[in-house]
């Protein structure tokens, strides 16, 4: 039993040791993935495989780690076996990666002959072979189109780099110097946590370390389940959408991902089992990259305040799911392309739900987080020669600069990346400029593409990038996301993110002008010719809270910083903004147009005047405006009923669905387009918008296919 000061000394040397180790990595590498953008991360595990420390940067990429060590020490104990100083690699993603191109490294870390934990590197890299420069294949038909994966294998024997076996694993790859480097610096990043495991072990002794590995299990698992306890029982759901164009296709197939989520005690559900079949290409999940996107999202939106310790987590969160859909893919399925596709639709569905779940609580709801970006179809990866004759294969990570989600603290953060990737980044233009042949035009973060809400999601960014130099040209596959409808959802009432959008344009000022334009999805291959500009957006985060509630002052900020235009002001927002910014006097609110503005919005919302406020709210909160009241007497519903949390209205039995009785209104999704982007299919989808019969608050805003029913989105248990 070691006593709680030793405890927090060692369990902050183990977080040191795996931070440590990421540094390693990210200096010995040669691709500006890991060096620049943190595409990256690194573990330490217990004997059995559970993450006990993770970093900071991607997190599905080691929340699920244990699954590769689990292969190991099911397959490999006898035959070949493993002892102090190997070292095995694999990029195989059904049995432990996200995908192909995700390298996992693991290491056993022996002390005095005693297995005693182990310890993981991984890192995107820029090309791991396949048809396709960059290792997805868009329309690869299953996973022998794509790059091969390479299951377990001991790269590293005895603490030696197996020469034969590091051929085999570069000769792959287009890239191979780069990709030798991410591996030198990942068997790097290995020895040193195991070096420093074991100087830790021998001042403090190897069962004091793996106590507090344990307790750290232990105690994660117990505040978590403390957590839940403390929120109320119920059932949320969420559904999102993946486009893909089969191989020989001509438009794209629509793929739902359907999360249920259950919450009893302290047990928590997540059933993906009525997601689509899975799709006959590159986007499926293989059951990997469901979990480590599940088990992130679990850790970013509910474990706010608690340990990260993914190992703790695991016994509490319950997934489930159907092999042979496109969360849950069946061998030989492809794969290579789900971290930006299904994988992002799992997350964004974990966070809304989560959400959901927290807007229930007064205690916790101020952990509620709306959707950050997904990755759109500005994402994706560039090939082709240098003026040299050279070949280059990787990504720009342009994409990484979408908007974060809104909080009842405040706005979304803008142009900052993934919730579930906090260490990860996009690549500095200079950096990018400096290893690949092509140049920027701009980059710049633009107006309008926050989800509005009482808090504004974070704004996404433009892109705009040449081929530069003699003879130079360029190839996209886009990952073709977010172009024909939204992604980051918002929540307690807010709109989703501002959509993707990808262009090949001859000039930046044919997409500026205003006004709806019309634009093919891109296809498998996008040719990027001299002189072409290569235009992308990436995605804006999801709003909080009723746009028409958020203070007129801050919408002028916002139109001032850049971030709102003034049109998007009234769009939006109700606001009305006038004046001339060239003048002393500037721009200002015009408050009665804005006051009569918001009242003839509420009203056009249900189609008569609203009702007032009520004086306080009864009950305890269903959600962030609806309350659960208890049975009032004669009353015909026993269990209760469910009332709108603004004006106090009841609106049905607590058994009842309450989606049924509020106001629905549909819109296409293409009103917030950014740069007015249409793209074909698009009419496919709806924004769908939730009122308050009585009051006009806006309750929900979901995104569905074109006559698909209202989703009941919260039950009441």
């Amino acid at each position: 039993m070691i006593d709680e000061i030793t405890f927090e000394v060692l369990r902050h040397r183990l977080d040191t040791i795996n931070d440590d180790a990421a540094a390693v990595l990210a200096r010995l590498s040669g691709s500006h993935l890991a060096a620049e953008a943190r595409d990256l991360n690194t573990a330490i595990m217990a004997p059995d495989g559970r993450v006990v420390c993770c970093g900071r940067y991607v997190l599905a990429q080691v929340v699920s780690m244990h699954l590769v060590v689990r292969d190991i020490l099911e397959n490999y104990a006898d035959n070949p076996g493993f002892g102090p100083g190997d070292q095995f690699v694999t990029n195989d993603p059904y049995i432990g990666t996200l995908h192909q191109p995700d390298v996992v490294v693991v290491a056993p870390i022996f002390v005095d002959g005693a297995l005693v934990g182990w310890c993981g590197s991984t890192a995107h890299q820029a090309d791991v072979g396949g048809p396709n420069p960059g290792g997805i294949t868009y329309d690869a038909r299953s996973i022998f189109d794509e790059a091969v994966p390479m299951p377990p294998v001991r790269i590293v024997e005895g603490g030696r780099l197996r020469r034969d076996l590091e051929r085999e694993y570069l000769v792959r790859s287009r890239t191979a110097e780069l990709n030798r480097l991410d591996l030198v610096g990942q068997v790097a990043a290995n020895r040193s946590v195991t070096a420093e495991v074991g100087r830790l072990c021998g001042q403090y002794g190897a069962d004091a370390v793996a106590a507090v590995m344990d307790r750290l299990l232990e105690r994660t698992e117990a505040l978590l389940r403390e957590r839940l306890r403390a929120l109320p029982d119920g059932r949320w759901r969420h559904v999102a959408y993946v486009e893909y164009r089969p191989h020989g296709g001509t438009t794209e197939a629509v793929y739902a991902v359907r999360l249920t989520m259950t919450k009893r005690g302290d047990d928590l559900e997540l059933d993906f089992t009525g997601s689509d079949p899975q799709a006959p290409g590159t986007i499926n999940a293989a059951y990997p990259a469901l979990a480590g996107f599940a088990i992130g999202g679990v850790l970013i939106y509910l474990c706010g305040g608690l340990p990260w310790v993914p190992g703790g987590v695991w016994p509490v969160v319950r997934i489930r799911s159907r092999e042979g859909t496109v969360v849950h893919a069946r061998w030989p399925a492809g794969v290579a392309m789900s971290t930006a596709a299904t994988c992002q639709a799992v997350r964004v569905s974990v966070n809304a739900c989560l959400a959901r779940m927290l807007e229930a609580s007064r205690d916790l709801a101020h952990l509620v987080m709306a959707s950050c970006q997904a990755a759109g179809g500005g994402g994706g990866t560039v090939h082709g020669e240098r003026g040299d004759g050279t070949s280059y294969a990787t990504m720009t990570l342009d994409e990484i600069t979408g908007g974060g989600g809104a909080t009842w603290s405040g706005d979304g953060a803008d142009s900052s990346g993934y919730t579930t990737s906090p260490g990860a980044s996009c690549a500095n233009v200079e950096v990018n400029e400096a290893y690949l042949p092509l140049l920027y035009e701009r980059r710049a973060e633009l107006a309008d593409t926050g989800g509005p809400g009482r808090h504004r999601g974070g704004v996404g960014t433009l892109h705009a990038l040449t081929p530069h130099g003699d003879g130079a040209s360029m190839t996209m596959m886009s990952f073709g996301q977010g172009l024909q409808h939204p992604l980051a959802a918002g929540v307690c009432g807010g709109e989703y993110g501002g959509q993707s959008v990808v262009a090949v344009v001859p000039d930046l000022a044919d997409l500026e002008d205003e006004g709806e334009r019309r634009l093919p999805m891109p296809s498998a291959t996008v040719p990027i010719r001299t002189g072409d500009l290569l235009v992308s957006v990436s995605q804006g985060g999801g709003g909080l809270g009723d746009p028409l509630d958020r203070d007129p002052a801050a919408v002028l900020d916002d139109v001032l910083d850049g971030l709102v235009s003034v049109r998007g002001a009234l769009r939006d927002y109700g606001v009305v903004v006038t004046g001339d910014p060239r003048r002393p006097d500037g721009l200002r609110v015009d408050d009665p147009a804005t006051s009569r503005c918001r009242d003839d919005r509420r009203h056009a919302r249900i189609g008569r005047p609203p009702a007032p406020p009520a004086p306080s709210r009864q009950g305890r909160p269903l959600s962030a405006v609806l309350d659960l009241l208890p049975p009032d007497g004669d009353a015909p519903h026993r269990e209760g009923v469910v009332a709108c949390g603004r004006c106090g209205t009841v609106l049905c039995g607590a058994a009842g669905n309450v989606y049924e009785h509020l106001v629905v209104s549909d819109a296409s999704p293409a009103e917030r387009s950014p740069l007015g982007a249409v793209y074909e299919g698009a009419d496919r989808f709806v924004l769908r918008r939730l009122y308050c019969p009585a009051c006009a608050v806006q309750i929900d805003v979901q995104v569905c296919r074109t006559g698909d029913p209202v989703l009941a989105a919260i039950e009441v248990l």
